[in-house]
């Protein structure tokens, strides 16, 4: 392995930050280095945890707009950029070795659908990825065209400012970044992005995320949720006597491994811009040090919450148009008259509304993970009215709903009535894709898909 006992300073110096406040943040480093406790509650540990924050973010942008320039960017470089690595010391030789190894071996997901941020901050850059919301949802092609509006930027501008790659970058890192960085950090009050060994609650090698594993999970979930991801659109094809047809396309979303090792993960947006066939937006620390598959479950339910949401606007919550959202809010909302609960079930509902805050969502994520977790196999945990809502909204996949559940009497009703609406479905789109063999045409691609879905 290479001698990493001058990394600190090597990176500030790639970063191009001068003799003077170079030495200044070097020992800024070892200072905090040598905290017994880089927790501690005290006056000066939350000053200098403050300096060292504002610091990370600014060389994170000069090493950034460097790196770009380079076609042999150094390894500790490379660590820092997808890491948060900034000295030995602080990281510790071990961690510095995992580290290292780990940084030789990055690749590219042959999917192209997870993103080191490092590598995704490049596609910002090059106008192939929007910069994401910030925290008031904001995204940057909606704050230059208010900017447009308000008169401060004029029309060539505008156009500019859309395509500059720096200032799109920029907006990433202060706000998605910072704010993302910070709260999926295990010590959200007491957060330092630079990567130390101390803030570990694992050993390191057991946490660290790569994209195979990443996918392996992601696929057991969509295994059991068939629909997660699909989201319905118009296809259209006059020159096959098809002016009008509504299918599912499956959407996956794009995943962002942040440089930073933490407990939680983030459902950041669930589409990009306004179109609704665009790609969610998860994030997740680089370093998980919680099981991976909760934490996605959890992830996939807010998304199917917030899409649900965007999908209905305003009508969310009304019951006058049903919706997934809707549905689970007039459950908790009437749980009390319900006649279908038990009393011992609407004690359970009071009980977790308190847990939960009164959060429609947070009681929504909840009952989901336990859906996906335990109803899935059989194990039932749900009560009657929350159980048909999800299986409406969130029906299992065909293997669940012929193997696990099959049998039992608390789905048998529930998957006769989706057999039935399923094979309407199916007729009818028979109907259609019949019109079109019988007139010489290949079924398109799209229309294959949705076959498969109708059959999932």
């Amino acid at each position: 392995m290479p001698d990493f006992s001058d990394s600190c300073s090597n990176i500030l110096k790639y970063a191009g930050i001068g003799d003077a406040d170079r030495s200044k943040i070097v020992a800024k480093i070892g200072q905090f280095a040598a905290m017994p406790d880089q927790g501690e509650a005290g006056d000066d540990a939350r000053r200098l945890r403050k300096e060292l924050t504002a610091y990370y973010y600014e060389i994170y942008k000069r090493v950034f707009f460097a790196s770009l320039e380079d076609n042999h960017i150094p390894d500790e470089v490379l660590m820092f950029l997808y890491f948060g690595y900034i000295d030995e010391k602080l990281a510790g030789a071990e961690n510095t070795q995992i580290l290292y190894n780990m940084t030789r071996t990055m690749g590219l997901d042959e999917q192209l659908r997870i993103f080191t941020f490092y590598q995704w901050l490049r596609l910002v850059y090059m106008c192939k990825k929007d910069p994401s919301v910030n925290d008031f949802s904001t995204d940057y092609i909606t704050t230059i065209r208010k900017q447009k509006r308000e008169g401060s930027l004029t029309d060539a501008q505008e156009k500019e400012a859309l395509f500059n790659g720096r200032a799109r970058v920029e907006f990433e890192i202060d706000n998605m970044f910072k704010s993302a960085n910070r709260m999926m950090s295990a010590r959200i009050t007491t957060f330092v992005p630079f990567f130390s060994g101390q803030t570990l609650t694992k050993p390191l090698e057991k946490s660290l995320l790569n994209f195979d594993i990443i996918h392996k999970t992601l696929g057991v979930i969509k295994a059991v949720d068939y629909s997660l991801f699909y989201r319905q659109t118009v296809y259209t094809a006059p020159e096959l006597g098809l002016d009008k047809a509504f299918i599912q396309v499956e959407v996956l979303p794009d995943i962002i491994l942040m440089p930073v090792i933490g407990s939680r993960a983030a459902m950041w947006q669930e589409i990009t811009g306004a179109k609704r066939t665009t790609p969610g937006r998860f994030l997740l620390p680089i370093g998980q040090e919680e099981e991976l598959a909760g934490i996605l479950i959890k992830v996939c339910a807010e998304f199917r919450w917030e899409l649900c949401k965007r999908i209905q606007g305003a009508r969310w919550n009304d019951l006058t148009e049903r919706s997934l959202t809707s549905d689970y809010v007039d459950y908790i909302d009437t749980y009390r008259k319900n006649r279908d609960l038990s009393q011992e079930a609407k004690e359970r509902i009071k009980s977790a509304m308190t847990k939960h805050r009164n959060s429609y969502k947070e009681m929504f994520v909840a009952d989901y993970a336990t859906y996906i977790q335990y109803e899935s196999s059989g194990a039932l945990r749900h009560n009657k009215v929350v159980r048909a809502i999800l299986f409406n909204y969130c029906p299992f996949s065909k293997v669940i709903r012929e193997g696990a559940i099959a049998t039992n009497p608390q789905y048998t009703q529930l998957i006769e009535r989706y057999n039935h609406k399923a094979a309407h479905d199916i007729h009818l789109f028979d109907i259609a894709t019949g019109r079109i063999e019988k007139a010489g045409h290949e079924i398109p691609p799209e229309l294959l898909a949705h076959s498969a879905f109708l059959h999932s």
